[in-house]
């Protein structure tokens, strides 16, 4: 850990440095809402003074950031690891002790920034290659995680005037769940019935779900690339769906490549730089032959040099609406958001932690 290997005056340097880099820089790529990106650079320090996960996070996002400008820098290295070991640590703890008004803001902020720690960290294994792909779990859990503490932490979370501008930032949900061989990404469904037909007829519905679930957030994403939109396809699929990923199943394979490969259309960002290339292709590399088909969208995407056009992309947008340019204007959006989640914590308790 940093602090136990360092003089004290080091520590102390380099937590100023990376608080410095943390406000002035690493908060404004968190987001590409102004509010938003306040929010990160002001309300969540704030709130990282009384807790120690949320400011180890920060420190070790902040680490990271500057990782990715100098790659060598080893003290750098060492210090987005070790911070990130220790705000996953006080973070478990907080979550054992239970959920509360007191720690919910910071246990929400904590868990957000753990998951673009966990987006980002897999551009610096430099080491995939060699042992072979794995698959990005990571990203799945820690998204998913997030997704959890809000709906455990909703009624403390809803009246936030401190990270509640980060919720909201997040475009409700309008999927359309009817099959409809119409819709662009409709072909990764084909011979689902014909699969379902091999499990138990007790698994069937779920699976199903899982499947036409997210393939109508792909149809959503696509329509309008906008990051917020793309971004929450992690945190929004269902657990059923992260399951099949983990076992390897082709057509969630297929699913999680075309999501990777809309992160090209904003990975200007340096979190999400490189992400699609490296992501689909290792998918594709573990795919059986008769899936390769499949994969042709997402593997073009994934490799074409340039601005995409509309045509490449495969349905028209709004340049205006597009990732660089979604406006503030989210307090009318966010009584949507609001009400989406209202509903999510009605029906989907299960999901959330127990809160002692």
């Amino acid at each position: 850990m940093i602090r136990g290997h360092h003089a004290p005056n080091q520590v102390r340097q380099l937590e100023l440095r990376l608080m410095h880099h943390y406000t002035a820089l690493t908060a404004h790529t968190l987001s590409t809402v102004p509010c938003q990106q306040n929010a990160w650079q002001v309300e969540v320090p704030t709130i990282a003074y009384d807790f120690q996960c949320l400011m180890d996070a920060i420190l070790a996002v902040s680490a990271l950031h500057l990782r990715a400008i100098h790659p060598e820098d080893q003290i750098i290295v060492r210090a987005s690891h070790g911070y990130m070991a220790s705000a996953l640590a006080h973070y478990s703890s907080s979550l054992n002790s239970g959920l509360s008004a007191f720690n919910a803001e910071a246990i929400f902020a904590t868990s957000a920034l753990i998951a673009f720690q966990a987006s980002a960290s897999r551009r610096f294994e430099v080491d995939q290659e060699a042992r072979g792909y794995t698959l990005p779990l990571s990203w799945f859990h820690s998204f998913q995680g997030v997704k959890t503490v809000v709906m455990a932490s909703w009624q403390w979370l809803r009246n936030s005037e401190k990270v509640m501008t980060i919720i909201n930032g997040q475009p409700p949900l309008a999927l359309d769940l009817s099959p409809d061989g119409r819709s662009f990404f409709a072909p990764i469904l084909e011979g689902l019935d014909e699969q379902l037909k091999l499990i138990p007829e007790s698994r069937r519905l779920e699976v199903r779900q899982a499947y036409e679930h997210s393939v109508a957030f792909l149809n959503w994403a696509h329509e309008k690339p906008e990051r917020p939109r793309i971004l929450s396809f992690a945190a929004t699929v269902s657990k059923k769906f992260v399951e099949l990923i983990a076992q390897q199943d082709p057509r969630a394979l297929v699913i999680i490549a075309c999501f990777f490969a809309m992160t090209r259309m904003v990975d200007k960002t340096w979190w999400l730089q490189g992400v699609a290339k490296r992501e689909v292709m290792g998918l594709f590399s573990l795919l059986p032959e008769e899936w390769w088909p499949k994969m042709d969208w997402p593997v073009t995407i994934a490799n074409y040099e340039g601005e995409i056009p509309q045509d490449v992309w495969g349905v028209s947008w709004k340049r205006e609406g597009s990732d660089s340019t979604m406006d503030d204007n989210n307090a009318v959006q966010g009584a949507d958001v609001i009400d989406h989640i209202d509903f999510l914590t009605r029906t989907m308790t299960s999901e959330a932690p127990p809160v002692d």
